[in-house]
């Protein structure tokens, strides 16, 4: 059906111009519509009320010919669609008994045909309005998952996007069930039946002006034809006035029939995955030129035709390490440190992958041909760029990986657990708490691993600041210090200028490594600690003698050095939050204290904070390792 076949009186009145509904390409756009279903008919400030109504119903492709003439009103047709039931099938042949025939909901008989339709998307009533059904085989097929129960999404954990959504519009008045177009397709063709589509849409033009009743013509239109794989029936009506309260208004009813037929399918071979693009002629860049992977794949052979280029199995191909954005955090895809990316058990680029520092990465063709699917290639080509030269390399090398500094910073994390232990053991205390409770697995731990673009702005920069500062300081355990903290005097866990105030667990964990720092050093009895804590923070005077007095408050000053990064954390957290607007100017003054730009930061900043928090969590467990050996080496006495 085109343009011509429509009557122009149809086309005359605007406000009720269903010329769309006839016109637009089933398939044109990236969605179609499976159903929709309007709850109540709502008027609109130009006095106009519309009501949409459809569902869909798989039917062998060659029905539509024989249903022509019996599709009329959609919802005369289609008002037992997706209903079990039973039927008595009376038998007039003499001595022949009559028969039972029950339809199960995935079947519906088309009324006064031999047609049994099986209904992909229809409506079913229900106590709160009516819901839309989806045929389960829909979603089995692609083995979609829906993202919570109920909620009317189901994605593909393979792409990592949403394929069948059920939603409601207009305020909630609306509700509607769309599918991806290229799933449609291939459920239709995987299946080799058409879809029938009944959509019925009404509008009515209350109090119309003298133009529209004069342009407005009373009569029923039937287009479309049987070979076309169309029918609409069009019921203009109007004016009428014959509904008390609603004055004179016009009503055209749509009742529109459409078949979409499916692709024809390989017998020989039905399940092959054929490519979205042309895969002789898809390439990637390589030291060899431009080759086509899909030579390593199980596409259907054109004898006629040849890939292009040529190269090894194992020739390297290079991406922009952006190409991974897609996939961090994505539900259902890991992204390895290496680089590596796997889908479940779906797919994975597992195999002879690496990154090359934090700008590139790289894999072998063959293994990419293999481990990644169709779908993705286009996704990976926006990101290919040829093989780097060895100056190039050699330059990118020099830089570390993000996920690799990462990492280090979390093992040097797990070994203050291990320097706790060690300290706590020599003190007395059995079974002592882990200090470090983080894990690379939560969120925190996986997005500071993110690819990090080097253009990005501050704010990208204030974001991994700000998840460091939740893995490493969010993650310690005061209760672990403050047991140690008991063993070696009443009060120490409290602030020094308000007995009061419980310390917090960078403060308490600063204060646990004055106290070893005070023991690998000056050897002092337990009892003898607490004193010589508050001596060292500037909390007492002339208790000491001046040569002493310097030496604790010069060991408080290194140990405040140490903590210096761990400071830029914590301040980080109250100027440059996520949830608020940062305070750059406090953000400045933090990271000029720790020797950082106060802006414009980077890639090898965010490096470089890294490197400073692990080597200030080394010096810390080096401190408790150190401590800890002298206690066992023994010190002083109380009374002694």
């Amino acid at each position: 059906m085109d343009d011509t076949d429509i009557p122009a009186h149809i086309r005359s009145i605007r406000e009720l111009d269903l010329s769309r509904d006839l016109l637009t390409e089933p398939l044109s756009g990236s969605w179609f519509r499976l159903g929709a279903w309007t709850g109540a008919a709502q008027r609109d400030a130009g006095g106009v009320e519309g009501v949409v109504e459809r569902q869909t119903l798989l039917i062998a492709p060659g029905d539509f010919f024989h249903l022509f003439y019996h599709l009329d009103s959609v919802g005369n047709v289609l008002s037992g669609v997706g209903k079990p039931g039973g039927s008595i099938i009376e038998n007039d042949a003499p001595g022949e008994a009559d028969r039972y025939r029950y339809f199960a909901s995935h079947q519906f008989q088309i009324p006064f045909t031999y047609t049994t339709a099986e209904p992909l998307v229809w409506v079913r009533d229900a106590a709160t309005g009516a819901q839309f059904v989806i045929n389960p085989d829909l979603w089995l097929f692609f083995e979609l998952e829906e993202r919570a129960a109920g909620k009317g999404i189901w994605s593909d954990p393979r792409r990592g996007i949403d394929v069948v959504v059920r939603r409601t519009l207009d305020e909630d008045n609306l509700e509607v069930v769309d599918i991806r177009v290229d799933y449609l397709r291939k459920y239709l063709q995987a299946r080799q039946r058409a879809l029938l589509v009944g959509h019925y849409r009404h509008l009515l033009l209350h109090d119309p002006s003298e133009a529209a009743v004069g342009a407005f013509v009373d009569e029923d239109v039937t287009l479309g034809a049987p070979d076309q794989g169309v029918k609409a029936y069009m019921q203009n009506w109007g004016p009428r006035q014959d509904i008390p309260g609603e004055g004179t208004f016009l009503q055209r009813r749509l009742h529109l029939w459409y078949q979409i037929a499916p692709a024809p399918i390989d017998i020989r071979d039905p399940w092959r995955e054929e490519p979205p693009f042309d895969p002789y002629t898809f390439v990637f860049p390589t030291a060899a030129g431009p080759v086509a992977p899909a030579r390593w794949t199980d596409v259907a052979e054109d004898p006629d035709r040849a890939f292009v280029g040529e190269c090894d199995y194992m020739t390297r191909i290079w991406f922009q390490q952006d190409v991974l954005s897609k996939y961090e955090g994505a539900s259902g895809f890991d992204v390895a440190d290496n680089g590596s990316v796997s889908c479940r058990h779906y797919w994975g680029l597992v195999r002879s992958t690496s990154r090359l520092g934090n700008e590139l990465l790289a894999t072998a063709i063959g293994d990419f041909a293999q481990g990644v699917p169709f779908e993705e290639w286009p996704h990976w080509r926006q990101y290919a760029v040829p093989p780097p030269t060895q100056e190039t390399a050699d330059a990118l090398r020099q830089e570390g990986t993000v996920p690799d500094a990462v990492s280090s910073l979390a093992d040097t994390l797990q070994g203050l657990n291990v320097a706790l232990a060690s300290l706590s053991q020599s003190l007395g205390i059995e079974s002592p708490q882990p200090l470090w409770r983080g894990s690379l697995d939560s969120l925190a731990g996986r997005q500071m691993k993110w690819v990090y673009p080097d253009a990005a702005d501050d704010e990208e920069f204030l974001k991994r600041a700000t998840l460091a500062s939740t893995l490493v300081i969010e993650s310690l355990t005061p209760k672990a210090i403050r047991s140690v903290l008991a063993t070696m005097g009443a009060g120490l866990h409290m602030a020094s200028a308000a007995p009061d105030r419980p310390l917090g667990s960078r403060n308490l964990l600063q204060r646990l490594v004055l106290i070893c720092a005070l023991i690998w050093n000056l050897r002092p009895s337990i009892g003898a600690i607490p004193a010589m804590v508050r001596e060292a923070e500037g909390m007492t005077e002339d208790a000491y003698e001046p040569d002493l007095r310097a030496e604790l408050r010069d060991r408080y000053a290194q140990v405040q050095r140490m903590f210096a990064p761990m400071a830029f954390l914590y301040d980080l957290r109250t100027h440059g939050g996520i949830a608020h607007a940062p305070n750059m100017g406090g953000v400045s003054t933090a990271a000029r204290e720790l020797g950082l730009p106060t802006r414009g930061w980077h890639r090898t900043d965010y490096l470089g904070l890294l490197a400073r928090v692990q080597g200030s969590v080394e010096a810390m467990a080096a401190h408790l390792v150190s401590a800890a050996q002298t206690v066992v080496d023994g010190l002083p006495t109380d009374d002694g």
